[in-house]
């Protein structure tokens, strides 16, 4: 008989072994107890640990090896200071809007290794990213190509561009995929050639290349390998074809965050293998390639600490209400998902805990989307104690409707070489009116 796939790890268990936090104790992040970080900062709360961002990034830089460029994809956690810590590190950044281009001037990053990826970028966003000088805008469309070539030309400058590709078929092993078939997404392979030729003969356009970007949380390191190399494949078609050059390849990234019982991690080791098999059949030895990560660099680093406000008992059931919900942490809520399941959570006051009784968790907010887990298995709980949701550092705030309702922000907070120090200030009741002209103030 052939031998069993091992079982995959139980996700509360990989996600605190990454944190650190020592079994038999109260749950800790960064060398910190997070019951006196809630204590110090308030709750609800995201903390976030920059030594395991970078330790992050490490094994992917090793993994992929020193040909590769790792970009952080901002959008996963637009917080200034994640992105800092990844950008000392040696990652460049993927942004897709032209405040998250201001973030990344303000982290420092080179230009040389940003990317602006999206389907539909406005006048500001062209103009702030040729103004900026960015390695390349990924175009998405013919039409986008005519509005980067007309902004470069006001500017005076030649602004690199590389092609999305939308290829025949989506890449397999991913739950959200965004390539194959008709998309919003990238440029149709059988068109991309003749826009190639249109950005190679434009003075204002520099042809960086290509990109694709098929699915996210994709789990197979074998279907990622393969759409690598399809990718490349295409690329050594089209210059052969057309004679024309394409200095990089971006092969995009989506690598799969074990989230849910049943999940197998991403083999990190076995992609890093299957894309230098794929390298060595370049030809061309100075070609520069890309890969864009954010919740696999960031997700792990992450906790989302929320308190017990009240404990009800309805028709049997044990609900714990919580002050924070889906307004902050849509994801976890299930927001953009399929199929609704529970992130993994923990009782702060004892995260190793395997017994206990059925909660179901649910925010303040007055709809009932705003719930993180039905029947969740927790140590008995009292009012006041805290709950922490593992593998939130990515896709947090930044993907939530947290005007909802306008319950305050959350703060943010980064552990940094033995200091915890705010990095977002939470916000105030007061802040539903900001930006809202009232009577007598005069428009701009």
């Amino acid at each position: 008989m052939p031998p069993q796939e091992p079982s995959p790890p139980i996700p509360q268990q990989a996600f605190l072994e990454q944190l650190s936090s020592p079994e038999g104790s109260p749950l800790k992040i960064g060398g910190f107890e997070v019951r006196d970080l809630a204590k110090r900062f308030g709750t609800p709360l995201y903390l976030f640990d920059a030594n395991l961002l970078r330790k992050r990034l490490s094994i992917v830089q090793k993994a992929l090896g020193d040909r590769i460029d790792v970009l952080f994809a901002v959008k996963a956690n637009s917080n200034w200071a994640v992105a800092k810590t990844f950008v000392q590190a040696g990652a460049g950044l993927e942004v897709a809007s032209a405040g998250e281009l201001y973030l990344a001037e303000k982290s420092g990053v080179s230009s040389s290794l940003v990317q602006f990826a999206g389907p539909g970028k406005g006048e500001e966003d062209l103009r702030a990213a040729i103004q900026f000088g960015i390695y390349s805008l990924n175009a998405e469309s013919a039409a986008e190509v005519e509005a980067i070539a007309a902004e470069a030309q006001k500017q005076g400058k030649s602004q690199g561009v590389a092609i999305r590709v939308n290829p025949p078929q989506s890449v397999g092993g991913s739950r959200m995929r965004m390539g194959g078939g008709s998309k919003k997404f990238g440029v149709d392979l059988d068109r991309v050639p003749s826009l190639m030729e249109r950005i190679h003969k434009d003075p204002h356009l520099n042809l960086r290349g290509l990109h694709i970007y098929a699915g996210t949380q994709c789990f197979s390191a074998e279907a990622w390998t393969e759409n690598a190399e399809r990718l490349l494949g295409w690329a050594m078609e089209m210059e052969k074809d057309l004679g024309i050059s394409l200095p990089s390849l971006n092969f995009g990234g989506g690598f799969g965050v074990a989230y849910f019982q049943g999940d197998h991690p991403f083999d990190l080791e076995l992609a890093g293998k299957g894309l230098a098999k794929v390298l060595a059949k370049d030809p061309t030895k100075n070609r520069r390639y890309f890969v864009e990560l954010g919740r696999y660099l960031c997700a792990p680093a992450g906790v989302y600490i929320c308190k017990v406000v009240y404990l009800k008992e309805s028709h049997g059931k044990t609900h714990a209400i919580l002050d924070g919900g889906m307004h902050q942490h849509s994801a976890a809520a299930g927001m953009g998902s399929i199929l609704r399941r529970a992130f993994p959570i923990v009782a702060v006051k004892n995260p190793f805990a395997d017994a206990g009784q059925p909660y179901t968790l649910g925010g303040p907010l007055c709809t009932p989307a705003d719930e993180f887990a039905s029947d969740y298995i927790l140590p008995p709980l009292e009012q006041g104690d805290l709950i922490a949701i593992l593998g939130s550092g990515g896709y947090g705030l930044t993907f939530s409707n947290h005007s909802f309702l306008s319950h305050p922000t959350p703060g943010e907070v980064l552990i940094e070489q033995g200091s915890a120090h705010l990095v977002r200030r939470p916000g105030k009741a007061e802040d539903i009116l900001r930006d809202q002209l009232l009577p007598g103030e005069a428009s701009e």
